[in-house]
């Protein structure tokens, strides 16, 4: 099963007939700029398709279909890994890039062939698309797509809020003043996203997430961590007490995923933070 290849305006790689993996394995070209013209009303010869994919770790010199693509630019200098992550969606930029199945079908009016569906519409149905994807993430989603690794400076931009990266600074600036640990910036799979993660050897001390306006930290906690707990129970919220009396005891512990927006449960993460591993200094 191929895998997803999400651009930044919501077309996929994976599907597009231009794309250079593609064209390698079953060369459609002409199919593409016959049907391009078909739907779309805009003719690139065949010779002349050949694109790397947007999200291409090399922007300047990659071979792309859209080199004038307004949405690459904003995304990209907003932080964001797609547009369905923005306050401002759908804007002006976006629409000169939407494709909506609806909109086809009604200037046809006919039904739309399964084969040019496929081939020509499916990869660019990019409105559906992201507004599905707004609706699964909802208002705190994270940085999902495992092509584009984010730098530290990427996922507080991502965050955008500035008194929530204040709150960020002041957790990295506490660990890394206080620990001696390992630290990585790591694809956590398809359901976590990319995280910072800290080591301590073998032993992850703390995962955090970067998410719009907000993050969160993972602590796993054994029977010692969580016993440890219980005797700490003043120490924080009443709000991530409840968190972690409910959170689902599996054999190994607890997975405590707190979500940080404000100072009193950035203080509560420190407090368990200690609680995972006492301070080096």
């Amino acid at each position: 099963m191929t895998k997803e290849i999400l651009t930044r305006c919501g077309y996929r790689c994976d599907l597009c007939l231009a794309y250079k993996e593609n064209i390698d394995k079953e060369d459609k070209r002409q199919l593409l700029s016959d049907g391009w013209f078909k739907i779309f009303g805009f003719r690139i010869e065949a010779k002349d398709i050949y694109c790397e994919g947007c999200i291409s770790s090399d922007c300047l010199t990659a071979r792309l279909i859209d080199g004038g693509c307004p949405v690459r630019p904003c995304v990209i200098g907003h932080g964001y890994e797609n547009c369905s992550q923005c306050d401002r969606y759908i804007c002006k930029k976006l629409e000169e890039r939407a494709v909506r199945l609806e909109d086809i079908q009604e200037k046809f009016q006919k039904k739309i062939k399964r084969n040019d569906y496929r081939d020509i519409i499916k990869p660019y149905e990019n409105v559906k698309r992201l507004n599905e994807l707004r609706e699964m993430q909802g208002k705190h989603s994270r940085m999902f797509n495992e092509k584009i690794k984010p730098s530290e400076d990427i996922m507080k931009k991502f965050i955008e809020e500035r008194n929530i990266v204040e709150l960020w600074n002041k957790l990295i600036s506490f660990i890394e003043h206080n620990y001696r640990l390992d630290k990585y910036i790591k694809y956590g799979g398809k359901n976590y996203g990319w995280e910072l993660h800290y080591k301590y050897g073998k032993k992850t001390i703390i995962s955090i997430h970067p998410e719009r306006k907000a993050f969160t930290v993972l602590f796993t906690f054994g029977r010692k961590e969580l016993e440890t707990f219980n005797n700490m129970k003043d120490q924080v919220s009443e709000a991530t007490l409840n968190l972690v009396d409910s959170t689902k005891q599996y054999h190994d512990g607890k997975w405590i995923w707190l979500r940080v927006i404000d100072n009193a449960q950035l203080n509560d993460a420190l407090v368990l933070l200690n609680i995972k591993k006492k301070p080096n200094y």
